[in-house]
């Protein structure tokens, strides 16, 4: 397929990076470039922004998850839950290598 693209390519209608690559290639299997469709894009709302509330819905979402599958448990929160998996899958570590691993604040006076 890079062969391909460089024979194609000779007159650099497409740049010989990556992106170049994928812009060939998305070219030659639909000879059309679709943008996507997203809530508020004609009011000017930025693929940036669908994503992040996007990361955002799927937070709440885990959060809400992890809380009913608990309910009835020994845990009291998620914290408690994760660092006990991380545990699990990575063995032994000191506390702030525990922290760190699950991307927390180190808490004060550490």
């Amino acid at each position: 397929l890079v062969e391909e693209f460089e024979q194609e390519n000779v007159d650099g209608i497409y740049s010989t990076d990556a992106d170049g690559f994928k812009r060939w290639v998305v070219a030659k299997e639909t000879d059309v470039l679709v943008e996507p469709e997203w809530d508020g894009k004609e009011n000017g709302r930025s693929p940036e922004s669908v994503i992040s509330t996007l990361i955002v819905h799927m937070n709440r979402f885990a959060k809400s998850y992890s809380k009913a599958a608990i309910l009835e448990s020994d845990f009291s929160t998620q914290e408690e839950f994760i660092y006990l998996i991380t545990l699990r899958s990575f063995g032994e570590m000191t506390k702030m290598e525990l922290i760190r691993r699950n991307i927390h604040e180190k808490p004060a006076g550490m």
